[in-house]
Protein backbone atom coordinates (compact mmCIF):
# COMPACT_ATOMS: atom_id res chain seq x y z
CA UNK A 1 0.00 0.00 0.00
CA UNK A 2 1.33 3.39 -0.88
CA UNK A 3 2.35 5.62 1.99
CA UNK A 4 0.40 8.76 2.76
CA UNK A 5 1.58 12.20 1.73
CA UNK A 6 4.21 13.56 4.07
CA UNK A 7 2.66 16.38 6.07
CA UNK A 8 0.26 17.15 3.24
CA UNK A 9 2.98 19.14 1.48
CA UNK A 10 3.77 19.18 -2.21
CA UNK A 11 7.24 18.94 -3.65
CA UNK A 12 8.44 21.33 -6.35
CA UNK A 13 7.27 20.68 -9.88
CA UNK A 14 8.82 17.69 -11.61
CA UNK A 15 9.56 17.80 -15.32
CA UNK A 16 9.66 15.02 -17.88
CA UNK A 17 10.70 15.41 -21.50
CA UNK A 18 8.83 13.14 -23.92
CA UNK A 19 10.23 12.44 -27.40
CA UNK A 20 8.00 12.00 -30.44
CA UNK A 21 9.05 10.85 -33.91
CA UNK A 22 7.87 12.71 -37.01
CA UNK A 23 8.69 13.24 -40.68
CA UNK A 24 10.31 16.59 -41.42
CA UNK A 25 9.19 18.51 -44.49
CA UNK A 26 11.61 20.54 -46.65
CA UNK A 27 10.09 23.74 -45.25
CA UNK A 28 10.74 22.61 -41.70
CA UNK A 29 14.31 21.55 -42.50
CA UNK A 30 14.98 25.03 -43.83
CA UNK A 31 13.48 26.50 -40.65
CA UNK A 32 15.75 24.35 -38.47
CA UNK A 33 18.80 25.48 -40.42
CA UNK A 34 17.84 29.16 -40.15
CA UNK A 35 17.38 28.85 -36.39
CA UNK A 36 20.82 27.26 -36.09
CA UNK A 37 22.32 30.21 -37.93
CA UNK A 38 20.44 32.59 -35.67
CA UNK A 39 21.89 30.92 -32.59
CA UNK A 40 25.42 31.13 -34.00
CA UNK A 41 24.94 34.82 -34.79
CA UNK A 42 23.69 35.42 -31.26
CA UNK A 43 26.70 33.55 -29.85
CA UNK A 44 29.10 35.75 -31.80
CA UNK A 45 27.29 38.87 -30.60
CA UNK A 46 27.51 37.61 -27.02
CA UNK A 47 31.25 36.96 -27.36
CA UNK A 48 31.78 40.50 -28.60
CA UNK A 49 29.29 42.42 -26.45
CA UNK A 50 29.73 40.37 -23.24
CA UNK A 51 26.18 40.94 -21.95
CA UNK A 52 25.46 40.72 -18.23
CA UNK A 53 22.06 39.09 -18.66
CA UNK A 54 19.89 37.42 -21.26
CA UNK A 55 17.89 40.61 -21.67
CA UNK A 56 21.05 42.57 -22.48
CA UNK A 57 21.83 40.04 -25.19
CA UNK A 58 18.32 40.42 -26.62
CA UNK A 59 18.85 44.18 -26.92
CA UNK A 60 22.16 43.64 -28.69
CA UNK A 61 21.15 40.79 -31.02
CA UNK A 62 17.48 41.45 -31.79
CA UNK A 63 18.06 43.94 -34.66
CA UNK A 64 20.47 41.48 -36.30
CA UNK A 65 18.21 38.45 -35.85
CA UNK A 66 15.14 40.19 -37.25
CA UNK A 67 16.86 40.12 -40.66
CA UNK A 68 15.96 36.41 -40.90
CA UNK A 69 12.29 37.40 -41.14
CA UNK A 70 11.07 34.71 -38.73
CA UNK A 71 8.60 35.04 -35.90
CA UNK A 72 9.90 37.15 -32.99
CA UNK A 73 9.79 34.12 -30.66
CA UNK A 74 12.67 32.57 -32.62
CA UNK A 75 14.90 35.56 -31.95
CA UNK A 76 14.11 35.41 -28.22
CA UNK A 77 14.77 31.66 -28.07
CA UNK A 78 18.03 32.02 -30.01
CA UNK A 79 19.22 34.66 -27.53
CA UNK A 80 18.30 32.41 -24.60
CA UNK A 81 20.30 29.51 -26.03
CA UNK A 82 23.25 31.72 -26.99
CA UNK A 83 23.44 33.27 -23.54
CA UNK A 84 23.47 29.87 -21.83
CA UNK A 85 26.28 28.78 -24.18
CA UNK A 86 28.25 31.95 -23.56
CA UNK A 87 27.90 31.59 -19.77
CA UNK A 88 29.50 28.14 -19.92
CA UNK A 89 32.95 28.84 -18.51
CA UNK A 90 34.26 25.37 -19.37
CA UNK A 91 34.44 26.05 -23.09
CA UNK A 92 37.90 25.93 -24.64
CA UNK A 93 37.11 27.69 -27.92
CA UNK A 94 34.42 29.82 -29.48
CA UNK A 95 31.25 27.69 -29.53
CA UNK A 96 29.58 26.86 -32.80
CA UNK A 97 26.32 24.93 -33.30
CA UNK A 98 26.53 22.40 -36.13
CA UNK A 99 23.28 20.44 -35.96
CA UNK A 100 20.05 22.10 -37.11
CA UNK A 101 17.34 22.37 -34.50
CA UNK A 102 14.93 24.84 -32.95
CA UNK A 103 13.50 25.55 -29.53
CA UNK A 104 10.33 27.45 -28.64
CA UNK A 105 8.60 28.33 -25.38
CA UNK A 106 5.16 27.06 -24.45
CA UNK A 107 3.45 30.24 -25.68
CA UNK A 108 4.69 29.77 -29.24
CA UNK A 109 3.17 26.44 -30.21
CA UNK A 110 -0.19 24.66 -30.03
CA UNK A 111 -0.59 20.94 -29.38
CA UNK A 112 -3.87 19.21 -30.19
CA UNK A 113 -3.62 15.52 -29.43
CA UNK A 114 -0.78 14.48 -31.80
CA UNK A 115 -0.87 17.55 -34.05
CA UNK A 116 1.72 20.25 -33.34
CA UNK A 117 1.47 23.76 -34.79
CA UNK A 118 4.50 26.08 -34.76
CA UNK A 119 4.85 29.55 -36.32
CA UNK A 120 7.25 30.42 -39.10
CA UNK A 121 6.59 34.06 -39.90
CA UNK A 122 3.81 36.16 -38.32
CA UNK A 123 0.40 34.57 -39.00
CA UNK A 124 1.89 31.62 -40.88
CA UNK A 125 2.35 28.17 -39.39
CA UNK A 126 3.77 24.70 -39.99
CA UNK A 127 1.90 21.61 -38.82
CA UNK A 128 3.70 18.49 -37.60
CA UNK A 129 2.00 15.12 -37.23
CA UNK A 130 3.61 13.41 -34.25
CA UNK A 131 4.10 9.66 -34.13
CA UNK A 132 3.63 7.86 -30.84
CA UNK A 133 1.94 5.12 -28.85
CA UNK A 134 -0.55 5.02 -26.00
CA UNK A 135 2.32 6.06 -23.72
CA UNK A 136 2.68 9.35 -25.61
CA UNK A 137 -1.05 10.08 -25.60
CA UNK A 138 -1.10 9.85 -21.79
CA UNK A 139 0.91 13.07 -21.88
CA UNK A 140 -0.66 14.90 -24.81
CA UNK A 141 -4.25 14.22 -23.66
CA UNK A 142 -3.72 14.78 -19.94
CA UNK A 143 -5.15 18.17 -18.92
CA UNK A 144 -3.42 17.99 -15.53
CA UNK A 145 0.04 18.32 -17.08
CA UNK A 146 1.56 21.69 -17.81
CA UNK A 147 3.33 21.97 -21.14
CA UNK A 148 6.77 23.52 -21.31
CA UNK A 149 9.21 24.26 -24.11
CA UNK A 150 9.47 22.24 -27.31
CA UNK A 151 12.73 21.23 -29.02
CA UNK A 152 12.67 19.99 -32.62
CA UNK A 153 15.44 18.20 -34.50
CA UNK A 154 15.44 16.45 -37.87
CA UNK A 155 14.17 13.24 -36.29
CA UNK A 156 12.46 14.03 -32.98
CA UNK A 157 10.17 16.46 -31.24
CA UNK A 158 10.82 16.75 -27.50
CA UNK A 159 8.11 18.37 -25.38
CA UNK A 160 8.57 19.10 -21.69
CA UNK A 161 5.67 18.28 -19.36
CA UNK A 162 5.55 19.25 -15.69
CA UNK A 163 3.31 18.62 -12.70
CA UNK A 164 3.30 18.85 -8.94
CA UNK A 165 3.51 15.61 -6.97
CA UNK A 166 2.83 14.82 -3.34
CA UNK A 167 5.84 13.82 -1.30
CA UNK A 168 5.23 10.86 0.99
CA UNK A 169 7.13 9.77 4.06
CA UNK A 170 8.79 6.46 3.16
CA UNK A 171 8.30 3.46 5.41
CA UNK A 172 11.72 2.14 4.41
CA UNK A 173 14.36 2.41 1.76
CA UNK A 174 15.91 0.62 -1.18
CA UNK A 175 19.68 0.59 -1.55
CA UNK A 176 20.92 0.34 -5.13
CA UNK A 177 24.47 -0.62 -6.06
CA UNK A 178 25.27 -0.14 -9.76
CA UNK A 179 28.10 -2.21 -11.20
CA UNK A 180 29.42 -2.74 -14.68
CA UNK A 181 27.49 -5.97 -15.31
CA UNK A 182 24.65 -5.92 -12.78
CA UNK A 183 22.46 -3.81 -10.54
CA UNK A 184 22.04 -5.11 -6.98
CA UNK A 185 19.07 -4.01 -4.89
CA UNK A 186 18.33 -4.50 -1.20
CA UNK A 187 15.26 -3.23 0.64
CA UNK A 188 14.42 -2.82 4.31
CA UNK A 189 11.43 -5.17 3.91
CA UNK A 190 13.82 -8.06 3.22
CA UNK A 191 13.67 -8.10 -0.57
CA UNK A 192 16.99 -8.60 -2.32
CA UNK A 193 17.51 -8.90 -6.03
CA UNK A 194 20.10 -8.66 -8.76
CA UNK A 195 19.53 -7.56 -12.34
CA UNK A 196 22.02 -9.15 -14.71
CA UNK A 197 20.65 -7.47 -17.85
CA UNK A 198 23.64 -5.12 -17.77
CA UNK A 199 25.79 -8.04 -18.85
CA UNK A 200 23.97 -7.89 -22.18
CA UNK A 201 24.71 -4.16 -22.35
CA UNK A 202 28.45 -4.78 -21.88
CA UNK A 203 28.38 -7.41 -24.63
CA UNK A 204 26.51 -5.04 -26.93
CA UNK A 205 29.07 -2.30 -26.39
CA UNK A 206 31.93 -4.70 -27.09
CA UNK A 207 30.17 -5.85 -30.25
CA UNK A 208 29.67 -2.34 -31.58
CA UNK A 209 33.21 -1.39 -30.59
CA UNK A 210 34.45 -4.14 -32.92
CA UNK A 211 32.01 -2.97 -35.62
CA UNK A 212 33.37 0.57 -35.45
CA UNK A 213 36.93 -0.72 -35.68
CA UNK A 214 36.07 -2.74 -38.82
CA UNK A 215 34.35 0.27 -40.37
CA UNK A 216 37.41 2.42 -39.74
CA UNK A 217 39.63 -0.21 -41.33
CA UNK A 218 37.41 -0.71 -44.39
CA UNK A 219 36.57 2.90 -45.16
CA UNK A 220 39.89 4.44 -44.22
CA UNK A 221 40.08 8.23 -44.44
CA UNK A 222 36.72 8.88 -46.12
CA UNK A 223 35.19 10.82 -43.25
CA UNK A 224 31.98 11.66 -45.13
CA UNK A 225 30.98 8.00 -45.58
CA UNK A 226 32.32 6.82 -42.21
CA UNK A 227 30.42 9.53 -40.35
CA UNK A 228 27.13 8.45 -41.90
CA UNK A 229 27.67 4.75 -41.24
CA UNK A 230 28.97 5.25 -37.70
CA UNK A 231 25.95 7.41 -36.88
CA UNK A 232 23.63 4.60 -38.00
CA UNK A 233 25.32 1.99 -35.83
CA UNK A 234 25.54 4.47 -32.97
CA UNK A 235 21.76 4.92 -33.00
CA UNK A 236 21.28 1.16 -32.98
CA UNK A 237 23.61 0.74 -30.05
CA UNK A 238 21.94 3.48 -28.06
CA UNK A 239 18.38 2.25 -28.65
CA UNK A 240 19.22 -1.32 -27.66
CA UNK A 241 21.15 -0.18 -24.60
CA UNK A 242 18.49 2.24 -23.39
CA UNK A 243 15.77 -0.39 -23.82
CA UNK A 244 17.51 -2.80 -21.45
CA UNK A 245 18.12 -0.09 -18.87
CA UNK A 246 14.47 0.97 -18.92
CA UNK A 247 13.43 -2.57 -18.02
CA UNK A 248 15.58 -2.49 -14.89
CA UNK A 249 14.78 1.01 -13.71
CA UNK A 250 11.04 0.62 -14.22
CA UNK A 251 10.90 -2.52 -12.05
CA UNK A 252 12.87 -0.84 -9.27
CA UNK A 253 10.71 2.31 -9.22
CA UNK A 254 7.43 0.40 -9.43
CA UNK A 255 8.44 -1.76 -6.47
CA UNK A 256 9.45 1.31 -4.44
CA UNK A 257 6.13 3.04 -5.13
CA UNK A 258 4.03 -0.05 -4.37
CA UNK A 259 5.72 -0.58 -0.98
CA UNK A 260 6.15 3.05 0.02
CA UNK A 261 9.95 2.92 -0.04
CA UNK A 262 12.47 5.64 -0.73
CA UNK A 263 15.48 5.14 -2.97
CA UNK A 264 19.11 5.70 -2.10
CA UNK A 265 22.01 5.54 -4.53
CA UNK A 266 25.71 6.33 -4.47
CA UNK A 267 26.89 9.77 -5.49
CA UNK A 268 29.46 8.67 -8.05
CA UNK A 269 31.05 11.98 -9.01
CA UNK A 270 34.45 12.13 -10.65
CA UNK A 271 34.72 8.37 -10.93
CA UNK A 272 35.88 8.46 -14.55
CA UNK A 273 38.99 10.36 -13.51
CA UNK A 274 40.24 6.99 -12.33
CA UNK A 275 40.38 5.74 -15.92
CA UNK A 276 42.37 8.43 -17.67
CA UNK A 277 45.36 7.91 -19.90
CA UNK A 278 48.54 7.62 -17.87
CA UNK A 279 46.96 5.87 -14.88
CA UNK A 280 48.80 2.65 -15.67
CA UNK A 281 45.76 0.90 -17.16
CA UNK A 282 45.38 -0.79 -20.50
CA UNK A 283 43.67 0.89 -23.41
CA UNK A 284 40.96 -1.75 -23.67
CA UNK A 285 40.18 -1.54 -19.94
CA UNK A 286 39.98 2.26 -20.02
CA UNK A 287 37.71 2.14 -23.04
CA UNK A 288 35.37 -0.31 -21.34
CA UNK A 289 35.18 1.60 -18.07
CA UNK A 290 34.68 4.96 -19.77
CA UNK A 291 31.56 3.56 -21.46
CA UNK A 292 30.12 2.44 -18.12
CA UNK A 293 26.49 3.55 -18.07
CA UNK A 294 26.01 4.00 -14.32
CA UNK A 295 24.95 7.64 -14.65
CA UNK A 296 22.26 6.86 -17.21
CA UNK A 297 20.76 4.25 -14.88
CA UNK A 298 20.78 6.69 -11.99
CA UNK A 299 19.22 9.36 -14.19
CA UNK A 300 16.39 7.06 -15.26
CA UNK A 301 15.68 5.93 -11.71
CA UNK A 302 15.75 9.50 -10.43
CA UNK A 303 13.37 11.05 -12.96
CA UNK A 304 10.96 8.11 -12.90
CA UNK A 305 10.86 8.11 -9.11
CA UNK A 306 10.41 11.86 -8.75
CA UNK A 307 7.64 11.83 -11.36
CA UNK A 308 5.50 9.59 -9.12
CA UNK A 309 6.60 11.12 -5.79
CA UNK A 310 9.16 8.53 -4.62
CA UNK A 311 11.94 10.30 -2.65
CA UNK A 312 15.44 9.85 -4.06
CA UNK A 313 18.67 10.78 -2.28
CA UNK A 314 22.35 10.13 -2.85
CA UNK A 315 24.90 8.97 -0.28
CA UNK A 316 28.66 9.01 -0.06
CA UNK A 317 30.01 5.78 -1.62
CA UNK A 318 33.02 5.66 0.67
CA UNK A 319 33.31 2.35 2.50
CA UNK A 320 30.19 0.71 1.11
CA UNK A 321 32.15 -2.37 -0.02
CA UNK A 322 34.63 -2.63 2.84
CA UNK A 323 32.58 -3.18 6.00
CA UNK A 324 30.13 -5.83 7.10
CA UNK A 325 26.53 -4.52 7.22
CA UNK A 326 25.80 -6.66 10.30
CA UNK A 327 28.68 -5.82 12.63
CA UNK A 328 30.51 -2.99 10.85
CA UNK A 329 33.89 -4.73 10.92
CA UNK A 330 36.28 -4.83 7.98
CA UNK A 331 35.71 -7.67 5.53
CA UNK A 332 38.32 -9.76 3.71
CA UNK A 333 38.35 -10.08 -0.05
CA UNK A 334 37.97 -13.53 -1.59
CA UNK A 335 37.86 -14.74 -5.18
CA UNK A 336 34.89 -14.29 -7.54
CA UNK A 337 33.77 -10.99 -5.97
CA UNK A 338 33.16 -12.60 -2.60
CA UNK A 339 33.82 -11.02 0.79
CA UNK A 340 34.23 -12.65 4.18
CA UNK A 341 33.51 -11.20 7.61
CA UNK A 342 35.77 -12.90 10.24
CA UNK A 343 33.70 -11.60 13.12
CA UNK A 344 30.33 -12.84 11.84
CA UNK A 345 31.86 -15.87 10.08
CA UNK A 346 29.71 -15.00 7.08
CA UNK A 347 30.44 -14.86 3.37
CA UNK A 348 28.96 -12.03 1.33
CA UNK A 349 28.52 -11.24 -2.30
CA UNK A 350 30.36 -7.97 -2.91
CA UNK A 351 27.52 -6.29 -4.80
CA UNK A 352 24.78 -7.32 -2.38
CA UNK A 353 26.89 -6.20 0.59
CA UNK A 354 27.32 -2.78 -1.02
CA UNK A 355 23.59 -2.42 -1.67
CA UNK A 356 22.80 -3.26 1.95
CA UNK A 357 25.34 -0.76 3.21
CA UNK A 358 23.81 1.89 0.95
CA UNK A 359 20.43 1.01 2.40
CA UNK A 360 21.93 1.34 5.90
CA UNK A 361 22.81 4.94 5.05
CA UNK A 362 19.11 5.53 4.65
CA UNK A 363 17.90 3.92 7.88
CA UNK A 364 20.31 4.88 10.68
CA UNK A 365 17.51 4.42 13.22
CA UNK A 366 17.61 0.67 12.48
CA UNK A 367 21.28 0.43 13.52
CA UNK A 368 21.57 0.58 17.35
CA UNK A 369 24.99 1.71 18.43
CA UNK A 370 27.03 -0.37 20.88
CA UNK A 371 27.93 2.62 22.99
CA UNK A 372 27.00 6.22 23.55
CA UNK A 373 30.28 7.37 22.04
CA UNK A 374 29.60 5.67 18.71
CA UNK A 375 27.62 7.35 15.99
CA UNK A 376 25.54 5.75 13.30
CA UNK A 377 25.88 5.86 9.58
CA UNK A 378 24.17 8.94 8.30
CA UNK A 379 23.46 10.53 4.96
CA UNK A 380 27.08 11.60 4.65
CA UNK A 381 28.03 7.98 4.07
CA UNK A 382 30.27 7.59 7.12
CA UNK A 383 30.57 4.03 8.35
CA UNK A 384 31.43 3.75 12.06
CA UNK A 385 31.70 0.21 13.47
CA UNK A 386 28.18 -0.11 14.85
CA UNK A 387 25.83 -3.08 14.77
CA UNK A 388 22.99 -3.09 12.27
CA UNK A 389 20.16 -5.56 11.91
CA UNK A 390 17.35 -4.94 9.49
CA UNK A 391 13.86 -4.87 10.87
CA UNK A 392 11.72 -7.70 9.56
CA UNK A 393 14.53 -9.76 8.03
CA UNK A 394 15.18 -13.17 9.52
CA UNK A 395 18.72 -14.12 10.38
CA UNK A 396 18.44 -17.06 7.99
CA UNK A 397 18.02 -14.75 5.01
CA UNK A 398 21.18 -14.83 2.93
CA UNK A 399 21.92 -11.64 1.05
CA UNK A 400 23.96 -13.53 -1.45
CA UNK A 401 20.79 -14.94 -3.00
CA UNK A 402 20.28 -13.80 -6.54
CA UNK A 403 16.53 -14.08 -6.39
CA UNK A 404 14.19 -11.77 -4.55
CA UNK A 405 11.61 -12.82 -2.03
CA UNK A 406 9.32 -10.43 -3.84
CA UNK A 407 9.33 -9.61 -7.53
CA UNK A 408 10.96 -6.27 -8.08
Amino acid sequence: MKAQAFGGLSSPSVVKSVAFRYTASPELKSLLENFRLMCNDAVRIAMEGRPKSRFDLIELAYPRLKVYGLHSHYALSACEIAYSIWKNRNRKSQPYLRRPFLKLDNQSYRLNHMLLRIPTVPRQYVFLVLQGSDYHTTFTDNPGLKRGSVTITKRDVCIAFSKKVDCFEPTGYIGIDINEKNVSVSATDGASSRFDELRDVVELKEKYRDVRAKIATAIGTDRRVSKKILAKYGRRERSRTIQRMHRITKRVVVYAEAHGLGIKMEKLTGIQKLYRRGNGQGRSFRGRMNTWIFREIQRQIEYKARWIGVPVTFVNPRGTSRNCPDCGSRVVRLADRKLYCPKCDKEWDRDVLASRNIMACAVPQARPSRGSCEGERGDDGSNPPSRWREVGISSAHRTGDRTSTRAT
